[in-house]
């Protein structure tokens, strides 16, 4: 970091209060401060690019209009116009000051991307290149409107901080009039970019810095909480295992043994291999195996300078408690504070608490440092990941920076959608060489991603699967038959233990409606509050329940086990992930039957309703192939269910999501159906609008809908925004959503204060206390 020399203040001002010399000087500290972290070849090639960026982001804001509107106090409104932006101002800049220094030009349209779209989302990027006439008479009064002095003193100090060259307003007007040429000659060489994804991981790297340290310098405004790292025990896992004093048995024994298959592995570790696959099946502690191997995995790169976090991501919010839980288990074991900047929990419901020491952050700086992922070990989903990777979006992309150097670990990876198997795999392909980044991928299902010849794998996945014969899966799939047939074939008496899966909330309400005199029962569904549905699953894990009725919501990572599991027809890869609720300990011998269940109304199946028909085709012809399907042959069929998969489904949607990163097409706007661009990659397809709807439940959720109802009168949208921030984890625990659709949603309750609100004096119209949200509805479809 340079020493800035003592000049007198330039009194320009980027925010109220704050010199713009500073923000754009304590930015490139920032970036700076971000790059010592980052892969070497990466920051030589990309660093002086990064401070060229930090210290022009902003400095169009040193115009008289901008200087008026900030210092105004009650006129911001009237004073905000085309004149008061600063983006395509400092974005000019920008790129001409690294154009200066670069023999890439392309690196150079990147300081102007990013610096122009700093306040907002990526487009096309051939959409940014043309400027016309009402822009550029806009900007030259803009630089008319300078005051000379002050501009002087600005940019001698960010000249001493590392500028490469100072600026002076003709140097400004003959670049300003001369820049559409630039981007005329430009524009051929966007379009011919090739299948190279490179260039996109470079963008989003840029861009990332730069907001990051935007953001954070304006909330948090100093370095300390960004500049201390923490070491964490390799050996922590293993301290923690032997203090359990787990039982001797064979299937703890095999759990043991594939522990330590995996982790020996780091004895021979190369630090040139990047992808790492742990395939073992449910129930074999995947989830303790790969942190264990993470933190070991940690220590050798810190000793090769590398500083890695680790980035744990599953699938389904549901179970980000249970395995965050795991985790700070295991750091309390070995005496370590679990400090927010040690671990941390990231989706879109955290509570906004991030705590160092005897620190305790205010709310807007530990939204900053929860969404900026500072801390060693995060744990998110896989919508918080993915839309980090695939996105044009500012906030999503703002902790893009944090996967270099990183670890992750991907979960339940069978999760993804089909159709992103290509993309998924050929962009992180470039990411682990172009970011550094080591991906340990763990799963029960192996699905044919990631199936390259670079991807070790850390245990023998056959030795494991052969030795289990913990469940039989009988397929009694060849005529479908309804609820009240399939009820005929349960004896209750027998069974110690059942856990029903359903496809629909509506087949699993009949159900539990047509069991209603069996006792000891409860229900499961997303319409469950979630306050109330985590309570059960904790009433569950402690053996409350002889019956458990449960939409598939149960099925992947929820540590729950029964003797036997009823599971209505589905695609194997599911059918595989319910088969792990049942004798997870090998207590006993463990059935799942599987039945082809219809609706009574319509003749279809309830899975017809949800899977795609090509997946449920498959999965019939090969389950028809046997009568009894033993553990150990899970495997064999697991593979052929991939295989026979990859042939039929279509990868299309996947090769032109690809094709956009690698041509920098961000977002096509609203008016192009047909264009597709990395903003058409979702994860998660919302099929229907939903609504969110408030239950006050009791006490709580009646104190809590009366801080939104205060907070909501607040006429700042910002400080609005703000509160909300602080109550919204606990607001959310008494909101589900449901489908808007009117055919389907004709008990939805009257909006209020934008929610659609039951007050607890109407809780028995809308909420029943077993079921959850009473929807008149006979085919309500969703999980």
């Amino acid at each position: 970091m340079k020493a800035v020399k003592t000049l007198s203040s330039s009194e320009l001002f980027s925010h109220p209060g704050r010199l713009l010399e500073d923000h754009l000087i304590s930015v490139a500290d920032f970036i700076e401060t971000f790059l010592d972290e980052k892969p070497k070849d990466l920051v030589e090639e990309l660093k002086d690019l990064a401070i060229i960026v930090a210290l022009t982001h902003d400095i169009g804001k040193a115009t008289s209009y901008f200087q008026e509107y900030i210092s105004s106090e009650n006129n911001k409104i009237k004073l905000k116009n085309i004149e008061t932006r600063h983006s395509l101002f400092s974005s000019i800049c920008s790129f001409y000051l690294a154009k200066d220094i670069l023999k890439d030009n392309i690196l150079a349209i990147f300081a102007y991307i990013v610096v122009k779209r700093h306040h907002s989302n990526l487009i096309d990027i051939l959409d940014e290149l043309s400027i016309d006439e009402k822009e550029l008479k806009v900007l030259n009064k803009q630089i008319d409107s300078i005051d000379d002095k002050k501009f002087s003193i600005l940019c001698e100090k960010i000249k001493v901080r590392g500028l490469n060259r100072l600026l002076t307003k003709h140097v400004l007007y003959d670049w300003f009039n001369n820049f559409e040429k630039e981007l005329s000659s430009l524009r051929p060489k966007i379009r011919r970019l090739n299948s190279d994804p490179r260039n996109y991981i470079k963008l989003n790297f840029l861009f990332s810095l730069l907001i990051d340290a935007d953001k954070s310098d304006v909330v948090i405004g100093n370095l300390d909480s960004f500049t201390k790292r923490n070491n964490i025990n390799p050996n922590a896992v293993d301290v923690f295992l032997k203090g359990r004093n787990f039982l001797p048995s064979p299937i703890n024994d095999l759990r043991m043994k594939a522990y330590n298959e995996v982790v020996g592995k780091i004895e021979s570790f190369n630090i040139q291999d990047k992808l790492y696959m742990i395939n073992l099946p449910t129930g074999m502690g995947k989830t303790l195996i790969s942190f264990s191997f993470a933190l070991k995995l940690k220590k050798v790169l810190r000793e090769n300078n590398i500083f890695s976090r680790i980035v744990y991501s599953l699938p389904f919010l549901s179970i980000i408690d249970q395995n965050s839980k795991v985790f700070e288990d295991v750091l309390q074991k070995n005496n370590v504070e679990t400090s927010s900047n040690i671990i941390l929990k990231h989706h879109h419901l955290s509570e906004l608490y991030y705590k160092v020491d005897y620190t305790e952050f205010e709310t807007n700086e530990a939204k900053i440092l929860i969404e900026g992922w500072n801390s060693e070990i995060i744990i998110t989903t896989f919508v918080q990941l993915f839309h980090t990777i695939f996105s044009n979006k500012n906030a999503s992309l703002r902790k893009f920076h944090r996967f270099s150097n990183s670890i992750i670990i991907l979960d339940e990876i069978q999760a993804l959608p089909l159709k992103y198997w290509n993309v998924i795999t050929n962009l992180f392909l470039s990411l682990t060489e172009e970011l550094n980044i080591y991906l340990i991928i763990s799963t029960a299902t192996k699905p044919l991603i990631f199936n390259d010849q670079r991807v070790i794998n850390l245990v023998d996945k056959k030795f494991y699967f052969n030795s289990l014969d913990r469940i039989t899966i009988v397929p009694n799939i060849t005529q479908k038959i309804t609820l009240e047939k399939m009820k005929q074939k349960i004896n209750f008496d027998l069974e110690k233990s059942i856990l029903f899966i359903f496809n629909t909330i509506s087949s699993a309400k009949k159900f539990y409606y047509l069991i209603k005199d069996v006792p000891n029962k409860t229900f499961l569904s997303s319409h469950i509050l979630p306050e109330d549905r985590q309570n059960r699953i904790n009433d569950i894990k402690r053996g409350k329940y002889q019956i458990v009725v449960s939409t598939q919501l149960v099925e992947a990572g929820v540590d729950v086990d029964f003797n036997l599991v009823v599971r209505d027809f589905a695609p194997i890869d599911s059918i595989n992930q319910s088969s792990g609720r049942c004798n997870r300990n090998a207590l006993n011998k463990g059935k799942v039957r599987i039945y082809y269940l219809k609706d009574d109304n319509t003749g279809k199946s309830y899975a017809s309703y949800i899977y795609d028909p090509v997946l449920l085709d498959i999965s019939e012809k090969i389950l028809q192939e046997y009568k009894e399907l033993k553990e150990a042959n899970f495997l064999e069929v697991l593979d052929k269910y991939f295989s026979l998969i990859k042939e039929k489904k279509t990868q299309i949607e996947s090769d032109k999501i690809f094709e956009s990163m690698c041509k920098l097409k961000y977002d096509c706007g609203d008016n192009n159906d047909r264009c597709i661009s990395v903003s058409n990659f979702h994860l998660i397809e919302e099929d229907y609008p939903r609504e969110d709807i408030f239950i006050e439940l009791n006490s709580e959720a009646e104190k809590i809908w009366l801080e939104y109802s205060e907070l909501i009168k607040i006429e700042d949208r910002f400080l609005k925004k703000q509160k909300f921030e602080e109550i919204k984890s606990n607001f959310y625990k008494y909101v589900i959503s449901v489908p808007s659709l009117h055919q389907n949603a004709s008990n939805l309750p009257s909006i209020v204060n934008g929610f659609r609100y039951v007050c607890n004096a109407m809780l028995d119209t809308y909420y029943d206390r077993e079921t959850g949200f009473i929807l008149d509805s006979n085919n309500f479809m969703f999980v």
